[in-house]
């Protein structure tokens, strides 16, 4: 679905409206009444929704339960007891987001944070009425502007989405028309909804890129000639082609560079606070969050535990979860860098927990957290927990107690006695100050990873065969690409810019690795940083066997990528196996774990019937997922993102190989997920001897896992050295770019 406000205009009648049933009970509580005979709902609002301005909370002692912060000013937007379920046929039926309350203040900037699947998108698109069957918002109400938004009928309510609000999904690319150009989209909108044409049109598309520092010559390019960086700056210019009074910003910023991602968020807070518009950021990572927003929601299981001024929140965390979120960052440039993760994963919603949902996985539970938790006024937010406000011990990487989470309970600093469900605090990713103490990273002493969502005890690696040692070396490598554009004509073709034009096709060269020289020795791991189109990519495509280097030598042992005949790239490729960026589209959707990771095992090392299957689950045992039986009959969406990047881990290993190039293994997993992820990666390191390339625009996981680094722009190496010296000492200039661009955390 395209995000500019047209085209959700659109969408929304074809999604349906994802409001039915009434409150239990059917009096008292804020339910959404049956549909009335004109199309609109019969609840609490009229024909077009109208209601009374909400009244401030009534004030309430601090740390009690119960109540909300007063608020000075009437809402632009407000819910109440809002409940959406999930009902896909012949499955049952996902609690995604349980009886929230929420409000957001005319010019305010509030961001919502959470772990995937904690219904933070889905509340986003329940706020707005954007929710698809089978989701349906089954109670409460969601008042927009004086008019409840689930009353109102679906003309009454696309003209609100135009007018009223708009959404900025999180995959620029998906969000484009990839056939028209830019200038067509904006043309489009305006068109449609505000009567505009031709060159007024033109000129108003214009003066919107210039708010997001786009030259107006974007107009005339098509999305994939766009960074992603661009392409998102593009999504916000359309969104606020309309004026809408509340802009949802979906996860703005995955997988972009802290370059970029420090872009985007400057060009957000400062149109909003030029415009005046109110913003929800939608986002997985609280350290960006609290860097642009004014308040800051901590989700967890679809609801609400935490609401506070971005400030408190990052200096003092009341909830346990939010805390836990904290600990999941670090400086890369501090003389020792811990990097924790939270142990086990979000609740299955389809059995919605009793008690405080985040109880299992709680360092500091007590019999009390079998009850529902109070939601307390602390200051002027709330937290959901029935500790607070004690405060909170929180030593770095979640180094308090053992957890325990077995299948009689949940038990409190307890060890299990079958060996399934035990998990060590203290597993902590950790780096030393560089030269002199450890230049290259260490696990804690005692760590165990903890697999996402998998129980078990202690890590039964079995031991690994080491490869052969044989660098892998990079000499003067250089990759051009030959790109072509027209011109001499109107990129629109037509006055609308519906059309692509014909004009005269010119094409140049486009050097994106520039003589780039390294040798990856046995057993280490060198990182890659640097923004995108840097090259980074590009260069580990051609480690890897994929891509040619227009010049240069890329040798392993006797093969030579840029000799190499066809016949010889299979012998090559399991010498050199690559991680890719998305777990997601890494594997077959309708292939199991077993076939993805078997048919690598025939191919690569010839095994069948016994010997295939013993080898299948030792891999899967050595990435984590156990019990392997398990594992191996499961499809891709039936797991967590972090285990579906370990089983492709699992199939690179498959192989036997001597180098491993990850690119961006970590950049669309959670941060909670990211540390057993990047200790895995280190262990296979060290166990086996296999040297790794680690691509990424993320210093402090390069930080972690590498020993050495070198930064890439615009296809050359500008700086290069130790990892720990290059962070904590850097020489170059963008290298000092890239790490004041990371976002801070109190």
């Amino acid at each position: 679905m395209a995000g500019t406000p047209g085209e959700l205009g659109a969408a929304g009648g074809r999604r349906g409206d994802g409001v039915g049933g009434s409150a239990p009970g059917g009096s008292g509580a804020p339910g959404v009444g049956a549909p009335g005979t004109d199309g609109t709902s019969s609840g609490s609002g009229g024909r077009d929704g109208a209601v009374a301005d909400p009244q401030p909370a009534a004030p309430v002692v601090e740390g009690e339960p119960g109540g909300h912060p007063q608020r000075t000013q009437q809402p632009l937007l407000f819910a109440s007891g809002l409940d959406v379920v999930y009902e896909p046929a012949g499955a049952p039926v996902v609690h995604a987001v349980r009886g929230v309350d929420l409000s957001i203040d005319p010019g305010e900037m509030v961001g919502l944070v959470g772990e995937s699947g904690c219904g933070k998108s889905t509340l986003g698109y329940a706020l707005t009425r954007l929710l698809r069957p089978p989701a349906r918002i089954t109670a409460g109400r969601v008042v927009f502007d004086g008019r409840d938004v689930t009353a109102l009928d679906q003309g009454r309510l696309r003209t609100m989405r135009h007018r009223g609000f708009a959404v900025v999904l999180q995959s620029g690319m998906n969000a484009l028309n990839p056939v028209r150009t830019i200038d067509g989209h904006f043309a489009d909108v305006l068109r449609t909804h505000r009567r505009v044409r031709g060159a007024a049109a033109r000129q108003v598309a214009e003066e919107l890129l210039g708010h997001v520092e786009l030259a107006p010559t974007v107009l005339d390019r098509f999305p994939h000639e766009l960074s992603g960086g661009m392409r998102q700056r593009v999504v916000i210019a359309l969104a606020l082609a309309l004026q809408p009074k509340l802009v949802v910003f979906d996860e703005p910023t995955t997988a972009l560079d802290v370059l970029v991602q420090r872009a985007v968020m400057d060009t957000i807070a400062r149109l909003q606070a030029e415009v005046g518009f109110s913003a929800l950021v939608i986002s997985h990572d609280l350290g960006l969050v609290l860097g642009t927003a004014d308040r800051a929601w901590v989700m967890y299981a679809g609801r609400i535990v935490e609401r506070r001024e971005s400030a408190a929140l990052a200096g003092a965390p009341l909830h346990p979860y939010s805390a836990a979120l904290l600990a999941c960052h670090g400086d890369p440039t501090a003389d020792n860098v811990q990097l924790g993760g939270i142990p086990g994963s979000p609740p299955d919603l389809s059995v919605p927990p009793q008690g405080c949902s985040f109880a299992p996985r709680c360092w500091m539970k007590e019999p009390v957290c079998r009850n529902d938790p109070p939601e307390r006024v602390i200051g002027t937010g709330t937290v959901a927990c029935h500790l607070a406000p004690r405060k909170l011990v929180v030593p770095r990487a979640l180094e308090a107690t053992v957890l325990a989470s077995t299948a009689g309970g949940m038990g409190v600093g307890q060890n299990s006695t079958d060996g399934t469900a035990t998990y060590d605090g203290r597993a902590a990713l950790s780096a030393g100050p560089g030269p002199g103490a450890s230049d290259g990273p260490a696990l804690s002493p005692g760590a165990a990873a903890a697999p996402d969502g998998a129980a078990w005890a202690v890590r039964r690696r079995r031991s690994l065969e080491r490869v052969e040692p044989e660098a892998l070396v990079l000499q003067d490598v250089v990759k051009q690409f030959r790109t072509a554009r027209r011109t001499g004509g109107r990129a629109g073709g037509r006055a609308d810019g519906a059309w692509p034009g014909v004009g005269r096709a010119r094409s140049s060269t486009v050097r994106a690795v520039d003589g780039v020289s390294l040798s990856l020795e046995p057993g280490h791991a060198v990182g890659l940083v640097g923004a995108s189109g840097s090259g980074k990519t590009t260069l580990g495509r051609m480690m890897a066997g994929m891509d040619r280097p227009s010049s240069g030598t890329i040798r392993l042992g006797g093969l030579r990528v840029e000799t190499m005949r066809s016949r010889d790239l299979p012998r090559y490729w399991q010498r050199v196996q690559m991680v890719f960026q998305d777990p997601y589209a890494g594997l077959n959707p309708v292939h199991t774990v077993g076939y993805a990771i078997g048919r690598a095992l025939r191919n690569h090392q010839r095994l069948r019937d016994d010997r295939l299957r013993s080898e299948l689950h030792r891999l899967l045992e050595v990435v984590g997922l156990t019990p392997s039986g398990q594992f191996s009959a499961k499809l891709p969406h039936q797991l967590s993102g972090g285990q579906r990047q370990r089983v492709v881990i699992a199939r690179a290993l498959a192989a036997k190989p001597q180098v491993l190039v990850a690119d961006e293994p970590v950049s669309m997993l959670d941060v909670s997920l990211r540390a057993g992820i990047l200790r895995l990666l280190d262990e296979l390191r060290r166990d086996t001897g296999v040297s790794l390339l680690y691509i990424t625009h993320d210093l402090l996981s390069a930080r972690l896992v590498t020993d050495h680094l070198l930064v890439l722009q615009k296809g050359r190496v500008v700086e290069s050295g130790p990892t720990a010296s290059v962070l904590r000492s850097p020489s170059h200039s963008y290298t000092k770019q890239l790490i004041e661009a990371i976002p801070v955390v109190a």
